[in-house]
């Protein structure tokens, strides 16, 4: 019968200054890398505080590899979103308050399987050195400095997965106005889904956005999702995480020239900046059981098409979702 085994990779790891670090990762097979960011608040401008951007931001990349081959590629912000989209596993923070120099923790979940503890969902045992964790690392960013790095596994002793899943990070050149843009997706496994990151998204007083309308192709014919809206695929985010404030930092206003000493009923909660406004999912396994994953191991091409609304400046990302099955045909890891 599988045994759970949680180990400490880092027990607090404090880089001199920016670059990339790695971990060899645990042997046993694992489900679950628990990346810790801590930090204190560089808050002296007070409209530098965050609830959770800023932590996120102090690791601009994370890297599992086995054997070379990609399994989880993204930025932490990038990654909280989508295992809270996967599992419904948000980051949690710690003493979330403005001062200047308070201490700050966020715990990021970081899963090889829809399921966390699922024995027959997450990543297999390997051998001493195969599978390599990369954090690429910011010590200063707005609102945050003096990065502190911890790091947990969760592990599965004698357990004998079937399959895993792997996330990726497609950057395609930036959209141009119009329907001409068009993301290549992996092919060789089951896709459960991608999440979108767009760089222009409604705001102000318009509703352009990077992703307008997706639709989604394999060999060039329309499967799943013929036509879709940015707005609705956004709106779907709550249904795909269930409704949570540990992503979606919200504020109040007070109509008080001197708030300091006196204080009057604020309006209703505001969320502009909140690092959500950005995404969007395109859901493929609504079920959680893989009734509707889209098997690609038969196709020459899978892609996004989009219709931007404007043409950007900056590229977006999508993150596909791939299962991996172990031992199969299907198993492109």
């Amino acid at each position: 019968m599988p045994q759970i085994l949680r180990t400490t990779l880092v027990p607090d790891a404090t880089p001199a200054a920016d670059g990339t670090v790695t971990y060899s990762l645990p042997v046993n097979p694992i489900s679950a890398i628990l990346l810790t960011v801590k930090a204190l608040n560089e808050t002296s401008t007070l409209t530098a505080y965050s609830y959770v951007s800023a932590l996120l931001a102090m690791v601009t990349n994370l890297n599992v590899k086995y054997r070379g081959a990609t399994i989880v590629d993204g930025s932490l912000t990038d990654l909280a979103v989508i295992f809270a989209c996967l599992a419904r596993w948000f980051p949690f923070s710690l003493n979330n308050e403005s001062e200047d120099n308070q201490v700050r923790s966020l715990t990021v979940p970081i899963l090889f399987g829809r399921t966390p503890y699922s024995p027959t969902e997450c990543f297999p045992a390997s051998r001493s050195g195969d599978l390599i964790l990369s954090l690429t690392e910011d010590i200063a960013v707005a609102g945050a400095d003096g990065l502190i790095i911890q790091a947990e596994t969760i592990e599965l002793l004698d357990a004998n997965p079937e399959r895993f899943t792997k996330i990726t990070t497609q950057t395609p050149a930036a959209f141009t106005a119009g329907s001409g843009n068009y993301v290549d997706l992996p092919i060789g496994n089951k896709l459960l889904g991608f999440l979108l990151r767009g760089f222009n998204v409604p705001d102000a007083a318009d509703y352009q956005s990077s992703f307008g309308q997706v639709a989604l192709q394999v060999d060039n014919v329309e499967v799943g999702y013929s036509e879709t809206n940015w707005e609705t695929l956004h709106g779907e985010l709550a249904r795909k995480m269930g409704l949570s404030h540990n992503l979606n930092a919200h504020y109040h206003t007070t109509d008080t020239a001197d708030a300091a000493t006196t204080y009057t009923d604020s309006l209703q909660q505001e969320d502009d900046g909140s690092l959500l406004n950005n995404y969007a999912f395109l859901d493929l396994d609504p079920l959680g059981d893989g009734t509707f994953s889209l098997d690609t191991r038969n196709a020459a091409q899978v892609r996004l098409k989009v219709t931007a609304d404007a043409t950007d400046a900056t590229a977006s990302r999508v993150l596909p979702i791939e299962l991996v099955e172990i031992g199969g045909a299907a198993g492109q890891a």
